[in-house]
């Protein structure tokens, strides 16, 4: 698998260990899964979000092939705990419930291992977000990612009898869009935060970004509080994110606005509400989505328009 240079990632001292890593990994992956899975929709109480799957690609991508362990560790152990009530409850053994478990897991980690084996393949090693096609070349190898992920953990739940075969379809399209929200989301936020070479926000920026974050709180709270339209501002919020902090910016202002807007329509207040609060947050998907990829490419070739800036005044 094509790899950056260790460098080329900041990592922390206590990471060193490759055991750490794996645990480290296992643990964050564990964790967030817990998250989404407080979360769920019917009619097979499946996540509509899964920032877990964004978290896995990240990983992989910074640390190499030790996080695939992880990864697969990860997801286990958190499929256990959620399939442990209802194999009870459908009088399932618990092998059965460990083999269930490990399919799910071994699902992610195939999709997770040819997703970051394809984007490093594609961008011959190199950072996956150095310009705007790279972004592109990562968004649709995403989309295939979240399909491979999800078409095998719905298969896998089917095939031990955790959910009723006719609702296959339904099943694959939210683990998907829950897959896919979860690693435009996660994984660019993790992949930039942790690149070394970006070109540096001076210090005075320090004030705008708290402006910008803010400004995202705002939105949200006038979006549940009845102002349907003023979601959209959230649009020129990515555009200044996205020319002025670019996909640092972009990617963590993305993921607040995801975070709270979730909330909020979980809880039944704001635009997104259609029926009930389940239905919301499938209907957060597609705006997150759209208003997040458009920001993302533009951030990708405007930060490579920037280092060809740069690089042609140091020559």
């Amino acid at each position: 698998m094509y790899r950056l240079d260790t460098n080329d990632y900041y990592t922390p001292f206590f990471l060193k260990s490759s055991l750490f890593k794996i645990i480290l990994v296992a643990f964050t992956f564990n964790a967030l899964a817990f998250l989404s899975f407080r979360i769920t929709v019917s009619p097979d109480n499946l996540s509509p979000i899964f920032p877990d799957v964004g978290f896995a690609l990240a990983a992989v991508l910074i640390v190499g092939r030790k996080a695939i362990g992880g990864v697969w560790i990860g997801s286990f152990v958190a499929n256990m705990f959620s399939f442990w009530d209802v194999c009870q409850m459908l009088d399932k053994s618990v092998l059965e419930t460990i083999l269930s478990s490990a399919s799910v897991a071994t699902g992610v980690a195939i999709g997770v291992t040819i997703s970051a084996y394809l984007i490093n393949l594609v961008n011959k090693g190199e950072y996956p977000l150095k310009t705007g096609f790279s972004v592109i070349v990562f968004l649709g190898i995403s989309v295939l990612y979240c399909g491979i992920c999800s078409v095998l953990c719905v298969s896998a739940i089917s095939f031990w009898g955790l959910s009723t075969p006719n609702h296959f379809v339904y099943n694959w399209i939210t683990l998907w869009k829950g897959d896919l929200i979860g690693t435009i989301l996660i994984t660019p936020f993790l992949i930039s935060w942790f690149y070394r070479h970006h070109i540096k926000i001076i210090a005075t920026s320090l004030l705008e970004a708290v402006l910008l974050g803010l400004s995202t709180v705002l939105v949200c709270v006038l979006v549940a509080f009845d102002h349907p339209s003023d979601q959209y501002l959230f649009i020129l919020i990515l555009l200044w994110a996205t020319f002025r902090f670019r996909i640092r910016g972009v990617s963590i202002l993305a993921s607040m606005f995801a975070l709270l807007s979730s909330i909020y329509g979980y809880l039944g207040y704001g635009s997104f509400v259609v029926v009930n609060s389940e239905d919301s947050l499938i209907n957060i998907n597609p705006f997150f989505g759209i208003t997040t990829v458009i920001t993302l490419i533009l951030s990708g070739y405007y930060s490579d328009y920037l280092h060809r800036k740069l690089e042609t005044s140091k020559s």
